[in-house]
């Protein structure tokens, strides 16, 4: 590998990797859609903790404490262990609610351009990124290279093995989540660009009028339109 690339930093105790501030690493995704988990941030412990509201009553979200969204790639790397028969280990890379925004555009950009975003091995830098609302914050960026694959297609886990890897979001997942209660109701193209357009300075105008066209069905907002099969 190149010197001008990082090795990832591995975790001891599990396959979960990541990078520091403005390191520069390879990897190729295993699978697009990701584990979502959400999490809460636990002040006195300084860590991350489990929602448990899927489970029951969570006593994090009684208390108000910080919800954190959680987007966890497998992705191989250029010292991913070789398993046999073919078979690459799997590492772990999780992302924010931003970087995660950032990976679904470029993926859906390859598609666009017939391509197959598992196939692509991609130069990642841990540096600052912009959000939807226009929020500087920490985060990945990843830019497609013309390097060979590091794992064949026959190697990698099926993209259609679940509902998760059969289809994706065409839409932001914040921009989803601003409008969930605005779901079913009668709203016109125009005026649905200028309500994204207020709450989300961070994408421009042409992607918002874009989403604005995907989502208005009949002059009536609807959400199914968020999402599509990959291929």
């Amino acid at each position: 590998m190149s010197d001008a690339y990082s090795d990832w930093i591995q975790s001891p105790r599990s396959q979960r990797v990541w990078l520091e501030e403005s390191m520069t690493a390879l990897s190729q995704f295993a699978f697009l859609s990701p584990i979502h988990r959400v999490r809460h941030w636990n002040q006195a412990q300084r860590r991350r903790v489990k929602c448990w509201a899927k489970d029951g009553d969570c006593l994090f979200c009684k208390n108000n404490t910080p919800k954190i969204d959680e987007f966890t790639y497998g992705i191989y790397h250029p010292n991913s262990d070789y398993l046999g028969g073919g078979d690459v280990e799997v590492s772990y890379l999780t992302a924010t609610l931003a970087t995660h925004t950032h990976f679904q555009k470029i993926f859906s950009e390859q598609i666009e351009s017939a391509l197959n975003p598992t196939d692509i091995v991609f130069e990642i830098k841990r540096t600052k990124i912009k959000t939807s609302t226009g929020r500087v914050v920490n985060g990945y960026h990843i830019e497609p290279t013309e390097m060979e694959q590091f794992v064949k297609e026959k190697f990698r886990p099926n993209l259609f093995n679940s509902e998760e890897q059969e289809y994706h979001w065409i839409i932001p997942v914040e921009v989803v989540e601003f409008l969930k209660d605005k779901d079913g109701d009668p709203i016109s193209l125009i005026d649905l660009f200028l309500l994204l357009k207020d709450n989300f300075s961070g994408i421009s105008d042409k992607d918002l009028k874009t989403y604005a066209v995907k989502l208005v069905d009949n002059n009536v907002l609807n959400l199914r339109n968020a999402r599509q099969k990959w291929i």
